[in-house]
């Protein structure tokens, strides 16, 4: 039986080997094949997008690996501008951490203040 049949082989179409296509076919056949890759590689790029999204352990892990990469490199150029190229304090950190350090200590003064000053009422009935 000689007919012009096109076989499945390996993700490609392929005319049987003991029948040439027509000249007429040819190029139909070919944009055929063409088209037919071309979704193959569309639905490839899509069912992998998709598995990507709905993969989210992974997503996760990413997050947190650029959550931490965004942290560590935040926290080396507050170091870098904290401190100069020996690694000692520069002037400016140490007058922001006094400043902070003593207005720490003046809010736990005024709360010592205030909580040994309060006059305090009697306890007995309330009227």
């Amino acid at each position: 039986m000689a007919t012009n049949d096109t076989a499945h082989d390996s993700g490609t179409l392929r005319a049987d080997a003991g029948n040439a296509p027509t000249e007429d076919a040819t190029p139909e056949v070919a944009d055929l094949q063409a088209d037919i890759e071309r979704t193959r590689a569309d639905l490839a790029d899509t069912v992998d997008q998709l598995t990507a999204k709905l993969d989210v352990k992974t997503r996760v892990r990413t997050s947190v690996a650029d959550t931490k990469d965004d942290a560590t490199a935040q926290l080396r150029k507050l170091h870098d501008r904290a401190t100069d190229e020996q690694g000692n304090p520069t002037p400016k950190t140490l007058g922001i951490g006094g400043g902070a350090l003593a207005a720490v200590i003046a809010v736990v003064v005024i709360a010592l203040w205030r909580r040994n000053n309060t006059p305090r009422r009697p306890k007995g009935r309330r009227h």
